[in-house]
């Protein structure tokens, strides 16, 4: 077999399976912590009842006089929120089911670049050493184009179901006010920039019970 033909195929196959293991290696991770990553940086829209950013340095009298105020742990929301966590899981598992077709989409193509490198090149044309390194290369195209559509896949399914939780958490700080009547209601998080010196100001219960209730009666209701 030509060395060169041999170092050929060496390079393009090291370059094909470093690839494919960054990728796996990276999805493995992702799954298990994206949507609490994601969430931590969730705000719900500027016309929307809850905020999760204050000013540092402003005073009282940017507020109207009496102003009713609660706020929500969102770290809270996050753990105990059954939709955050049925999220959470089918990203995983479909995290999981693409790093396993990528890993037999890998076996078939080590197969074959075993079967290639196994060939007796002695006597071989310029064209059929061309036609083996080609088959090569479309090997690891046929890889990192499979890597391509899985990420895109997982990121628009991570997209989907956050915007989701942030509307059904919308949704329900809307329902909750209309009798609760609070003039501000504020998500902290933990380390965040609110420091909270009134716990009795603190609705996270209600609202992980009534995200919850919710989401039940939604599930409960596209069942029928």
């Amino acid at each position: 077999m030509s060395k060169r033909f041999l170092l050929l195929l060496l390079v393009a196959w090291n370059f094909l399976l470093t690839g494919a293991v960054v990728w796996s290696l990276g999805r493995s991770r992702v799954p298990d912590r994206i949507l609490q990553e994601k969430l931590t940086g969730l705000q719900l829209d500027k016309d929307s009842l809850g905020r999760s950013a204050a000013v540092e340095g402003a005073s009282d009298s940017i507020r109207p006089p009496e102003a009713r105020i609660a706020f929500f742990m969102m770290d809270s929301v996050q753990a105990n929120y059954e939709l955050v966590k049925e999220s959470a899981a089918r990203v995983r598992s479909e995290g999981q089911r693409m790093e396993g077709n990528l890993q037999r989409e890998m076996q078939k193509a080590q197969a074959r670049y075993a079967e290639l490198m196994g060939k007796d090149h002695t006597y071989s044309t310029q064209a059929q050493l061309k036609a083996d390194q080609a088959e090569v290369e479309q090997l690891g195209g046929k890889i990192q184009e499979l890597q391509a559509a899985s990420q895109a896949q997982l990121e628009e399914l991570q997209v989907k179901m956050l915007t989701q939780i942030a509307d059904q958490l919308k949704g329900f700080l809307e329902e909750y006010n209309k009798t609760a009547g609070f003039d501000y209601i504020f998500s902290i998080q933990d380390a965040g920039q609110i420091w909270v010196g009134n716990q009795g100001l603190d609705i996270t219960a209600d609202v992980v019970a009534g995200l919850n209730a919710r989401h039940r009666g939604q599930k409960a209701g596209a069942a029928k």
